[in-house]
């Protein structure tokens, strides 16, 4: 689910979602466009928290659905969870660079539409929406934090940060807590930032990007350090949890050493030889939520 490799490379081609039972295959025109989605919710009348989860370039909220199973959460924690599709397989996260974009697809406005849809008529909790994404994804979960922070109550980026002339823009009516997950050596967002290949934009990297964030959030404290326990020795990877301080709302950067263009924990969808390591240290999915909930109680 990470952005463009090759030409050669078929994401969908190598995995197909199941048939996901118990989902709803939803619609939404917005515009313009016929958007769609797939979406569970809980049994019950509610309101439930809602999760909106944002695939990268390439995927699609069925692989999302896949890699992320936020689904198995949101049933034993009772929440919903939207997996949404993008315009080209692609989110307009403020780069400027994504079919999306290159199409004038207003998503943050779709995105928008889509929360008040499930608030007004689907049972979900206005004060409980989050949002996260990886990647591309990850790119427009931030993006969605610059630009409808009422909207919502917290968001986690995986292997996504921002673009370094969208961050200069971002100026969030309220602070908000938010959560990043990176890994050290990804080989298609890379940690450090800079420009993309294939005329990908220039971006933030991980630490600036939090460094940012702290800004906005009014951050004031050196981050507290503490290494995470190593759950699964033979993964290669290890996890560094920087937890910023004296701020108006949390904020997270989880640094995964030796991790890759991956979701913690989730399912590898391409060769490692491609994406690099898979952390099995860190469940990106529980992570995000208990930090929403212990941010938002």
């Amino acid at each position: 689910m990470g952005f463009a490799l090759t030409g050669a490379v078929c994401w969908t081609c190598a995995h197909r979602p199941s048939s996901a039972e118990g989902h709803e295959q939803g619609r939404l025109e917005h515009g313009g466009r016929t958007r769609t989605f797939i979406s569970y919710a809980p049994e019950g009348v509610g309101p439930f928290p809602l999760v909106v989860a944002l695939h990268g370039r390439l995927g699609t909220g069925a692989q999302m659905l896949e890699l992320s199973a936020f689904t198995k959460l949101a049933q034993r924690e009772k929440f919903i969870v939207v997996y949404p599709d993008g315009i080209g397989r692609s989110w307009a996260d403020g780069r400027g660079t994504s079919p999306a974009s290159q199409e004038g697809v207003d998503d943050v406005a779709f995105l928008s539409a889509l929360i008040d849809e499930f608030v007004q008529h689907r049972h979900a909790d206005a004060s409980k929406v989050f949002v996260t994404g990886m990647s591309n994804g990850g790119f427009m979960t931030l993006t969605l934090a610059c630009r409808i922070p009422e909207k919502l109550a917290g968001v986690g980026s995986v292997t996504g940060f921002m673009g370094d002339q969208f961050a200069k823009t971002c100026a969030p009516a309220k602070a908000i807590p938010v959560a990043i997950i990176a890994g050290d050596t990804d080989p298609i967002v890379p940690y450090a930032g800079g420009e993309l290949k294939g005329g990908r934009g220039v971006t933030l990297g991980a630490e600036a990007t939090a460094a940012r964030w702290a800004e906005l959030n009014g951050c004031s404290g050196a981050p507290i350090v503490t290494g995470l326990p190593d759950a699964d020795p033979n993964d290669g990877t290890r996890v560094e949890r920087r937890e910023f301080t004296n701020c108006r709302s949390p904020l997270r950067l989880d640094v995964v050493k030796g991790g890759g263009h991956t979701w913690p924990s989730g399912d590898k969808y391409l060769p490692e030889g491609i994406i690099g390591k898979t952390s099995r240290d860190l469940d990106a999915s529980a992570e995000l939520w208990r930090f929403w909930m212990t941010a938002t109680r």
